[in-house]
């Protein structure tokens, strides 16, 4: 589905296609990025929570039950009033929206609205086929027909509006957010994450954005998440192997440890800020990342070197390739050219060319450009914010904002040289 966001902060318009499993944002400072992620990921957050404890009748309207026995039900999904609860909600409750991001936001001519017509959402309902949490919930493909498996009588409502949520954002049902403040979560979680954070709808009383007080909520319960593990735990190893070079773990008392090897470890205050900054990654994916999830990451380049932000480049596309889903918000030119070379790759490995295997690429490393959306954020001269999707082909796409200041200063560099060795050869 598509969706169009008008007057979000400095964001004069944008419209942003959920289908992707890969979305990317990019552009200068203060052009709206960080508005732009915490409002998608809020929005997935609060429709869920809406439809699992809403008292209205919308299940009736949208969900009409066939058959129910022994814990399943049968049924069959309502697209056009499906479309229209989506468009009513967003048309109702714009101020609402915005309150749960806990941003300073103007809210008078903030408007978000579904630019995917209704005939063009049908289609895409039509061939889609949705099994989440083992088959507890099933959307069958070429059919508007769908099951629900009841693990109680309470989980029902629960069910259905993950259910509604899947259908809205093409089987997402829901969000997990690192903003640029992630360093400091686990560093200062016990500190900031008092008793009011642990109760979702306590979270809206303080002044953090939604999703950091969302992070030092988990921070605080880490504990409890650590006995979880996620069917994507091999992704936070990898990052602590190749980037970290360690373990990170977590105490009975609930503090993060880094190990650097068997008989060295390191308290979390002691350690590097690449450590700070990946932990909540490693735990989310170690312990909590499902495939139904979307992940936001707001600069995941904050204090890598270069070259472990293509490693982690990399590591991004295996996790698409895995069935994650994700937004960045990146000034990085290395993850953005690591993404073009994937891109790229998939392009020879489609065309058999064992270049990629020598050039140390494998299928895990290659990204099919239908599957990735890049978005460019710019001010016009009156310092609105206008976003532009670019145009991917074979051999990726171009960041102009980047670019732009990589070959000015290149040209600055050439010139220097030029001057001191031809002008001044022996000074």
């Amino acid at each position: 589905m598509k969706l169009k966001i008008s007057n979000l902060g400095p964001i004069d318009s944008m419209v942003i296609d959920m289908s992707k499993p890969f979305i990317l944002f990019a552009g200068d400072n203060s052009t709206g990025k960080t508005y732009a992620t915490t409002f998608l990921y809020t929005l997935i957050l609060q429709l869920r929570s809406l439809f699992a404890f809403s008292d209205s009748h919308f299940e009736a309207n949208v969900l009409p039950i066939k058959t129910k026995k022994n814990k399943v039900i049968n049924g069959s999904l309502k697209h056009d009033e499906l479309y229209d609860l989506l468009s009513s909600y967003l048309k109702k409750h714009q101020k609402a929206m915005l309150s749960y991001m806990n941003l300073n936001i103007k809210t008078d001519a903030f408007k978000c609205e579904i630019v995917t017509t209704k005939e063009e959402w049908k289609d895409e309902l039509w061939n889609k086929s949705i099994s989440v949490l083992y088959n507890h919930i099933v959307k069958k493909a070429n059919s508007f027909d769908y099951q629900l498996r009841l693990v109680d009588e309470d989980s029902l409502p629960f069910l259905q509006s993950w259910l509604i949520t899947s259908m809205f954002f093409d089987g997402i049902i829901g969000a997990k957010m690192f903003t640029a403040e992630r360093s400091g979560i686990y560093t200062f979680s016990k500190e900031l994450s008092v008793g009011r954070l642990r109760n979702p709808d306590e979270r809206l009383s303080v002044r953090y954005s939604r999703p950091i007080a969302d992070g030092l909520a988990d921070a605080a319960d880490v504990v409890n998440q650590r006995k979880n593990e996620s069917a994507y735990h091999e992704f936070a190893d990898e990052i602590e192997q190749m980037i970290l070079h360690g373990n990170l773990t977590v105490s009975e008392e609930g503090e993060v440890l880094y190990h650097v090897s068997d008989d060295t470890e390191l308290g979390f205050n002691e350690s590097s800020s690449a450590i700070k900054t990946l932990a909540p990654l490693v735990f989310y994916l170690r312990h909590s990342a499902g495939q139904y999830n979307i992940l936001f990451v707001d600069e995941p380049e904050l204090n890598l070197h270069p070259k472990n932000q293509i490693l982690l480049a990399k590591i991004f596309v295996k996790m698409i390739n895995a069935g994650l889903r994700l937004v960045i918000s990146t000034h990085s030119d290395y993850i953005i050219r690591e993404i073009n070379n994937m891109i790229m790759a998939d392009g020879l490995n489609e065309a058999g060319d064992k270049i990629i295997t020598n050039m140390g690429y494998d299928e895990s490393l290659c990204l099919a450009q239908d599957k990735f959306a890049p978005y460019l954020f710019e001010k016009n001269n009156k310092g609105k914010v206008k976003v532009t999707p670019l145009e991917v082909d074979r051999y990726g796409f171009n960041m102009p904002s980047i670019d732009d200041a990589i070959n000015k200063q290149n040209e600055v560099t050439n010139t220097f040289y030029e001057v001191l060795r031809y002008d001044h050869p022996n000074e």
